[in-house]
């Protein structure tokens, strides 16, 4: 089975390096622009289904892409295939958190039992997107193929129980719009492509 992952295009706050999290932030004229190449990219792709996060820009893209597309499977939302949830963080940018919680801050990333105030430890976040992602696997068979249209803390977390890469952040970078592609053989997975930029070349 493969599973094609694409990370919502970017927002102003992408573009401001503020922790987004669960805060309902839109896409820029540059996401729109960038998921519109990635349905171009995938315009001939067949697709059993398309799972998305229930944020806006998520959505935004998924129906941009499936727009573009020749064949567009059904669009079903997942809301257990949010952005990890940062608390008192969402809105700050990266500089600003840093500064006021500078000891949370540089744990964080490190134990997976630390959360931001009023937000989501790793463990309870990589938990959280393996249901949201197992609700939905089980519709594909052993030759389709599934879009997940989603997050980059959702690709991350997706990408280490995949991989079996243990706890804590993996060791991968996600741009927005970038497409991932995972090939599933039962419990064996293997990436046959990571982060592809080359349908946002130009833009």
């Amino acid at each position: 089975m493969r599973v094609v992952v694409v990370r919502h295009g970017i927002t102003e706050w992408n573009a401001a390096r503020r922790f987004q999290g669960q805060t309902d932030v839109m896409l820029s004229e540059a996401g729109r622009r960038q998921a519109r190449s990635v349905g171009q990219r995938l315009h001939a792709e067949r697709f059993v289904l398309c799972v998305a996060s229930d944020l806006r820009r998520t959505r935004e893209t998924a129906d941009t892409i499936l727009a573009e597309m020749a064949q567009p499977p059904t669009l079903r939302l997942e809301p257990d295939l949010r952005e990890m949830n940062f608390g008192v963080w969402e809105g700050l940018t990266f500089d600003q958190v840093a500064e006021r919680w500078p000891n949370e801050a540089a744990d964080f990333h490190r134990h997976t039992l630390l959360a931001p105030p009023g937000g989501e430890t790793w463990a309870q976040f990589d938990a959280r997107v393996a249901r949201g992602f197992q609700r939905h696997r089980t519709q594909a068979g052993a030759d389709d193929a599934l879009l997940l249209v989603v997050h980059g803390g959702v690709i991350h977390a997706l990408v280490r129980r995949l991989m079996k890469l243990g706890d804590g952040p993996s060791p991968i970078h996600v741009d927005p719009a970038g497409i991932t592609e995972i090939e599933l053989d039962g419990e064996t997975a293997s990436i046959r492509a990571l982060n592809d930029r080359s349908h946002l070349e130009g833009l």
